[in-house]
C-alpha cells in the first residue's frame, strides 16, 4: 500500500483526537476492530472530521469499504491530489 507520509501523520492525528486513542498505536494495518469505540457512528464522525481537517471530500461509495488506516490514508491522498498518482511508500 502506498501513500504520502505527511497524509498518514495528519490522518492519524485526527483519528487519535476523534477516537481518544494513543497516536502511537495507529499503524497502516490498524483496523476499526483494533480501536475501542470505532463503530459505524464513530466512523461517520471520523470521516466528517477528516474532510474538515484536510479540506477534502471523500467519494461516498468507498467510505465503508475501508479495511484499515492505510486504506483510509490512500483514499485521502487520492482526494488531496486526484490528478496525480501517489508513489510514496510508508513502512
Amino acid at each position: 500500500m502506498t501513500f504520502n507520509a505527511e497524509t498518514f501523520t495528519k490522518v492519524c492525528a485526527v483519528i487519535a483526537g476523534e477516537l481518544q486513542c494513543p497516536l502511537t498505536e495507529l499503524t497502516p494495518e490498524t483496523t476499526a476492530e483494533d480501536v475501542d469505540g470505532w463503530d459505524s457512528l464513530a466512523h461517520a464522525r471520523l470521516i466528517m472530521a477528516l474532510e474538515d481537517h484536510l479540506n477534502i471530500r471523500f467519494p461516498g461509495e468507498k467510505l465503508f469499504d475501508l479495511d484499515c488506516v492505510g486504506a483510509l490514508v490512500s483514499l485521502a491522498d487520492q482526494a488531496l491530489s486526484p490528478d496525480e498518482e501517489v508513489t510514496h511508500d510508508v513502512a
